[in-house]
C-alpha cells in the first residue's frame, strides 16, 4: 500500500514538473545521477549524459536531440529566452561549453571547445580543442575550427565514417555506463 502511494506521488510530481518545465527524458536516454540539470530540459532517445556534466536552462528551455554524447564536465547553458536546440549525433567532449543559440547535427566540440554568445553551429562541424566561436557568429556547415592561433577551414570530405563510429561509441557507452554509475530512469 505504501509503495503504491509513493508511485502515485512520484507520478503526480513528474506531471507537475513537466507543466512547469523540468527534466523530460526520452525512454532510451542514459543520464547519470551525478549531473547538474536545472530548468526546462528535454533529452532525446539514445543521448548519453556523463557524470559531472551540467545542463542549465537559465532563461529558456534546452532541447537536446537523439544520440548525442555529453561527456564529463561538459556544460550546456541557455542564457537566452529562446530555446537552445542541440541536434542529433553530436559529441561534446570533456569540459566543452555550449551557450550559444544552438548547434546542428553530427558536430564534435572537442576538449574545452566553446560555442559562446549568440553563435550557432551548422552541421558536420568541429570546434577543436580549446577553440572558441566568435560571440555572434553563425558557423556554416562543414567548418573546422582548429589550432593556436585559431584557424578554420571547410571540410572537403563528407565525413561518412563519423556516424558509424559515433553509433558504435554510443552502443558501448549504453552497455558499460550503467554498470559503474547510477542512472536516472525515464518515467
Amino acid at each position: 500500500m505504501l509503495f503504491q502511494q509513493y508511485q502515485l506521488f512520484k507520478l503526480a510530481y513528474v506531471r507537475v514538473n513537466e507543466q512547469m518545465g523540468g527534466l523530460r527524458l526520452a525512454p532510451q536516454a542514459l543520464v547519470c545521477k551525478n549531473v547538474a540539470i536545472d530548468g526546462d530540459v528535454q533529452i532525446g532517445n539514445g543521448t548519453v549524459v556523463h557524470v559531472g556534466a551540467s545542463i542549465i536552462a537559465k532563461n529558456g528551455p534546452i532541447i537536446i536531440g537523439n544520440n548525442n554524447i555529453i561527456s564529463e564536465r561538459a556544460v550546456i547553458i541557455n542564457k537566452h529566452s529562446t530555446p537552445l536546440m542541440i541536434g542529433d549525433n553530436n559529441m561534446l567532449e570533456t569540459e566543452a561549453l555550449v551557450e550559444g543559440r544552438g548547434i546542428g547535427h553530427k558536430n564534435v566540440i572537442q576538449v574545452r571547445g566553446k560555442v559562446v554568445g549568440t553563435s550557432t553551429l551548422g552541421n558536420n562541424c568541429v570546434v577543436g580543442a580549446m577553440c572558441t566561436t566568435d560571440p555572434s557568429e553563425n558557423v556554416p556547415d562543414n567548418t573546422i575550427l582548429f589550432g593556436n592561433p585559431q584557424s578554420r577551414r571547410t571540410r572537403s570530405d563528407n565525413n561518412s565514417d563519423y556516424l558509424f563510429l559515433h553509433m558504435k561509441h554510443l552502443e558501448y557507452i549504453h552497455e558499460m555506463l550503467p554498470r559503474y554509475n547510477h542512472i536516472i530512469e525515464a518515467e
